[in-house]
Formats: structure tokens, C-alpha cells, sequence
């Protein structure tokens, strides 16, 4: 794993500005740094070494010199890719994966992401064409994010590195901000700045000239379900899991598995043990105290009954707390998932032992896992005869006033079911903006995309005549890549831990994608066939218990430790001075939650963050 940056200009700057932009990310890359300078292109890499340790550096060039990369993540399917590209006549000169996306530029051109089976971001400059060509991996495991002003373009794995370019503004973007209210994270393709770009999941990106060409490679294929009992059905899905992780298992580093005590974690570790014929190493984080939700004895339970060595990092949620002042700097642009913390602090406890992790993140959204999924279901059958085009019940719903439609069911009687579903996250509800927000920011916000336009956009692009698929993509598109991935990357690669995800290996969701929606949810059960094969290698007991995940204790902690930080931080002298919420909403929303009228916790750790985010990144921002 590394981190990439650089910048393509007529316009040469000092050598200082790339290498600043390259050490800022120094904690993706502790091993090495990198540069190449080539008349317009300049590149920057940090390397965390994995593969090829010792022939492996970046960039990485062409035997002629002409043509240079900087990537970020891991082919694995890079030895079938050596074997074919070696058959066409290229000569290897490393043992590691990076060469092969230069044979493939090579033999491939822009068609070499098509061939890539891998976590990934890269930038290649391509000196006889004056070309640079970029991609993000197909469920968007990796980051990109760009900045392009019709002369200079800046790009790199984290903001940071883009915004030390001295051509870049950190202009803060109102309609991102107005996101991020709405759910807790800023969607791809938009961030917090107004100048900068993230590039979306599964697209490539080709500037050549003047002309910025982005454009999509790859998305599920729902259509051609696949006609398999559920025996079939399941040994084909214990198949192409298996075939997942064997493929991430190559490393010339020591790796583990994060085990939460779920079935999604615990099937990647168990299956690990079986393909290796050897103990991993688990890792656990728990909590004491019985005020945080703690999954450490079923951890335990996972572990010993796949023979790991077992790691638990216990902690009090004070401890948690801790690493809170870290938060704003690792993350960038306000992000408020506040499972962010103790999967830092987890990833700081692995890298001890490991540089390599596989997780089980995107279990969830391929197999139906959420609660909200069977409910929507439900509701959806109920609307197809309450939304009917002769019903006068939608005309009904969209006049009622907004708190009342804020109402789910009121909500999509009143709405085209391409926008029902709006992912997971709803801190403050589009619906209520206008009695929350200034005039000010609504006027600066008019005409920009709600999620509700960007859920639209995923759900209108998912070719299934199936419900359950669409919901899948719209949080495949959207919640997945730029909450919980957002989550992983940052957390694990502070500490240059290496996070691989088995579960979204684009072959794997392709098969996925064609199982039947009935296979996945069964009456009440969720990811009803994952856990048919967790069966086969996990005790009963950790397969049919319900879902957990890490739960912090929010409200402890705001009345608490955080009480006169939010009084400092939510007050005259902090986000009331920003013209974002109306007068007197703050200190609603603040008396509303001490006087326990209403549970505001996530809506006042959002805040909380915002306004952290705007101290150390935008001091003196405000809408006036």
C-alpha cells in the first residue's frame, strides 16, 4: 500500500512543492519515497513495500523511460497478468505487480483497467502522447482525488497531498458542506473544497492537452441471474469467496484478519486458516466498562475455534476518546462515523504484528445485511397500490408540512421511487433544511445535488428489474465507498497498514450480482446465503446471532468528557458564527438532548466535528 500525488503543468515549480506534497504522505509509505520529473508531468510515491520488497521502488518507468506510474494498492491477479503480458513479448525487469499495469498500458492502452483484478488508484504518464491517464478500482477500495483548473491538474491518495500544491485553493464548498449535514460524509464526486475532486469508484480518467476525459469501465452486471439451487448456489459462493482470498493472501509481509465476532469477519479469518494450513493472527478490539457495545468474547469464541492467535485490545470508551484529537488531521474533510476511532486505534494495535489486514467490510451491501433493506421491501409493496398514478394520496403527502413528511412512508408517497431510497446516514433530513438553515446557505446551496439526487442517479443505473439489487447499488455506490472504505483507508493506512477486502473483489460482487434476490434475504433473515456457508466453518452461535458492529457511547460522551466542548464548539464562538443554522437551532437542538426531550448524539457529534474541521482547516470561514 502507498500513497501517490503529483502534477502535470507547463508551468515547472520549485522541486520543494512535490516533495512536500509526496511527504505529506508519509504514513501510507513509511519504507520509501519516489520522484519523476519529466518535462510537464511530475510524480510523487510513498511506498509501504508488500510485494517485491526489494525491486518494487516507484515510479516505476518503461525500459525506454517514456512511460511512468505511481500506484496505490495491490493487482492480484498480477502473475497471470506477468504470464500473459510476458507471452506478448514484454520483458519483466521486477517480481512485483506494479510492472504489470505499465506492460498493460503498453499492450492495452486505456483497455489495461479492464484486465486488473485489485484494490487500486494510479496515475501513468505517458511522455510520447503527453498523456495522463488515471484510475480508481472498480468498488472504489482506493482513493483519488484531483484538482483541475484548465492548466495545471493536481491529483493524490488524500487531500492533503493536492492542497500542497500552491495552485490548488481551499476554497470550502457550501453545497459539499450541505452534504455532509445531510450524512455524515462528503459523496464522491464531490469534496469538502470547492476546487478538488475525488474520482468516482470504477472510472478512469484521461487528460491529454487541455481535455479532462473521465469516464466509467465498469459496474455490476444484475441482469443474468444465475439458475442454481441453493446447495449450488452456496458451494459456488464458498468457491469464488475462497477463490477471493486466496488472491489476497499474497504478501512477502506478515498479514492478519480483523474479527469483530460477526459471521462477515469470521468467515474471511476461518476461510484464511483453511487455505494457509496455518494459524493467522486475529485482532480484536473490546471495551470495558459495559457502556460501549463490545463483540470481544465472541471475538474470542471466532478465534478459538479457528485456532488463531488471538490479539484484544481492550479499552474503556475514555481511552476511544483519546485518539479523538487525530480525527480532523487522518480524515482530512469532515467525517463524522464515529466507528472511525476505534478502528484507528485497532489499526495502530495490529500494525505491531502485521502489515496486512483483510477485513470484512461490504458483506452488508452485497448480501442484503441491513435491517432497513427487508423494511423497505415491505414498504415498497405496500406503495406500488398507495403511489398508484390514480391514488390522490402522493398530491396528499407532498402538502403536508415537512416535519410530518419527513415521515419514510409519508416521504416516498411523495416522491418518484427512483429517489425513496437515500442510503443509511440521515443526520439532519433534506426535508428540514429550510427551518434549520440560514437563508444565506439555502441561497448558496440552491441547485446543488441533495443525496437524494445522487441515490437517484445509482439507482437509475442498476440494470435489475429487482428491488433488493437497486438498494444494493445505490449503498454499493454511495455509502460504501465514501463512509465505510473512507473509514478503513484512513484508519488503517495512519498507522501504514495495509487493508484488503475480500468481499468486494469486483469477480466476486459480479457473482453476486446474479445470485437471486430470494438467496439473499429469506423472510426475516439477512444474508441468508453467506450465512448457509458461514455454517460450514463457524459454531451456530456466532452465525445466527444478531448484528452488532462497533457502537460507541455517544450520548455518555457528549454529557460527559465532550459536554463543554460542544457549549465551546456549537456556541457564539464557534459553529453559530458560521451562518450555517438559523438563529437559536443550536442551542434547540442542544437543549432539546440535555433535557433528554430527544436524542440529538449524532447530530451533536456531527457538528462537533464540523466545527473542528473548520478551526484547524478554515479558521475564519463563514456564510456572511
Amino acid at each position: 500500500m502507498c500513497g501517490i500525488t503529483g502534477y502535470v503543468s507547463d508551468t515547472a515549480l520549485a522541486p520543494e512543492v512535490l516533495a512536500a506534497m509526496t511527504r505529506s504522505l508519509a504514513h501510507r509509505g513509511p519504507d520509501a519515497d519516489g520522484y519523476f520529473d519529466c518535462g510537464r508531468a511530475h510524480l510523487g510515491h510513498r511506498r509501504l513495500s508488500v510485494i517485491d520488497i526489494a525491486g518494487g521502488a516507484q515510479p516505476m518507468t518503461s525500459p525506454d523511460g517514456s512511460v511512468a506510474v505511481v500506484f496505490n494498492g495491490e493487482i492480484y491477479n498480477f502473475r497471470q497478468l506477468r504470464d500473459e503480458l510476458a507471452r506478448g513479448g514484454w520483458t519483466f525487469r521486477t517480481a512485483g505487480d506494479t510492472e504489470t499495469i505499465l506492460a498493460g498500458w503498453a499492450a492495452w492502452g486505456d483497455d489495461v483497467v479492464t484486465h486488473l483484478r485489485g484494490m487500486f488508484a494510479f496515475a501513468l504518464w505517458d511522455a510520447a502522447t503527453q498523456t495522463l491517464f488515471a484510475a480508481r478500482d472498480h468498488l472504489g477500495v482506493k482513493p483519488f482525488h484531483y484538482a483541475w483548473d484548465g492548466s495545471t491538474f493536481v491529483f493524490g491518495s488524500e487531500l492533503k497531498a493536492v492542497l500542497a500544491h500552491p495552485g490548488v485553493a481551499a476554497e470550502v464548498d457550501a453545497g459539499a458542506l450541505r452534504l455532509y449535514l445531510e450524512c455524515q460524509f462528503i459523496p464522491a464526486p464531490h469534496s469538502v473544497f470547492r476546487g478538488v475532486r475525488k474520482l468516482l469508484p470504477g472510472h478512469t480518467l484521461k487528460l491529454r492537452g487541455v481535455t479532462l476525459d473521465i469516464r466509467p469501465y465498469w459496474r455490476p452486471d444484475y441482469r443474468s441471474k444465475l439458475a442454481l439451487s441453493d446447495r449450488e448456489a452456496e458451494d459456488a459462493l464458498d468457491r469464488e469467496l475462497r477463490a477471493s482470498i486466496e488472491g489476497m493472501l499474497v504478501a512477502d509481509v506478515p498479514l492478519g484478519a480483523f474479527v469483530s465476532g460477526g459471521i462477515d469477519s469470521g468467515l474471511i479469518a476461518a476461510l484464511m486458516t483453511d487455505l494457509t494450513g496455518a494459524p493467522i493472527d486475529t485482532f480484536n478490539i473490546g471495551f470495558e466498562g459495559g457502556v460501549a457495545v463490545s463483540e470481544h468474547r465472541e471475538a474470542a469464541r471466532v478465534a478459538a475455534h479457528i485456532g488463531s492467535r488471538h490479539h484484544a485490545l481492550m479499552l474503556s470508551p475514555d481511552h476511544v476518546l483519546d485518539a479523538f484529537d487525530r480525527w480532523i488531521d487522518v480524515f482530512d474533510e469532515p467525517f463524522a462515523d464515529q466507528a472511525a476511532l476505534p478502528t484507528m486505534l485497532l489499526s495502530g494495535f495490529a500494525r505491531h504484528d502485521v502489515t496486512v489486514v483483510l477485513t470484512g467490510e461490504g458483506a452488508d451491501e452485497v448480501f442484503g445485511g441491513y435491517s432497513n433493506y427487508r423494511k423497505r421491501m415491505r414498504e415498497e409493496r405496500l406503495l406500488r397500490w398507495l403511489a398508484h398514478p390514480a391514488s390522490p394520496l402522493p398530491a396528499l403527502a407532498r402538502s403536508l408540512p415537512a416535519a410530518l413528511r419527513k415521515d419514510r412512508l409519508l416521504r416516498s408517497l411523495g416522491e418518484p421511487l427512483p429517489r425513496r431510497y437515500r442510503t443509511i446516514p440521515n443526520v439532519f433530513d433534506v426535508l428540514l433544511h429550510p427551518a434549520l438553515f440560514t437563508p444565506e446557505f439555502l441561497a448558496a446551496t440552491r441547485g446543488a445535488p441533495d443525496v437524494g439526487s445522487l441515490a437517484e442517479r445509482a439507482y437509475s443505473e442498476a440494470d435489475s428489474a429487482h428491488y433488493l439489487d437497486r438498494l444494493l447499488h445505490v449503498d454499493t455506490r454511495l455509502w460504501l465507498p465514501d463512509d465505510l472504505l473512507t473509514k478503513v483507508d484512513r484508519a488503517t493506512m495512519t498507522h501504514s497498514l495495509e487493508a484488503r477486502v475480500p468481499y468486494l473483489d469486483h469477480r466476486f460482487v459480479e457473482f453476486c450480482a446474479r445470485l437471486m434476490p430470494e438467496q439473499k434475504i429469506r423472510g426475516s433473515a439477512h444474508k441468508h446465503i453467506l450465512k448457509r456457508v458461514a455454517e460450514r466453518y463457524l459454531p451456530p452461535e456466532i452465525v445466527h446471532r444478531g448484528k452488532q458492529g462497533f457502537v460507541m457511547p455517544l450520548t455518555e460522551w457528549l454529557a460527559g468528557r465532550l459536554h463543554g466542548e460542544l457549549d465551546a464548539h456549537l456556541g457564539t464562538g464557534g459553529l453559530a458564527r458560521r451562518g450555517l443554522f438559523r438563529a437559536g437551532a443550536l442551542p434547540r437542538l442542544l437543549a432539546e438532548h440535555r433535557s433528554a426531550r430527544r436524542n440529538h448524539a449524532g447530530r451533536l457529534w456531527a457538528l462537533l466535528i464540523l466545527e473542528r474541521w473548520f478551526r484547524r482547516y478554515a479558521p475564519e470561514w463563514s456564510m456572511a
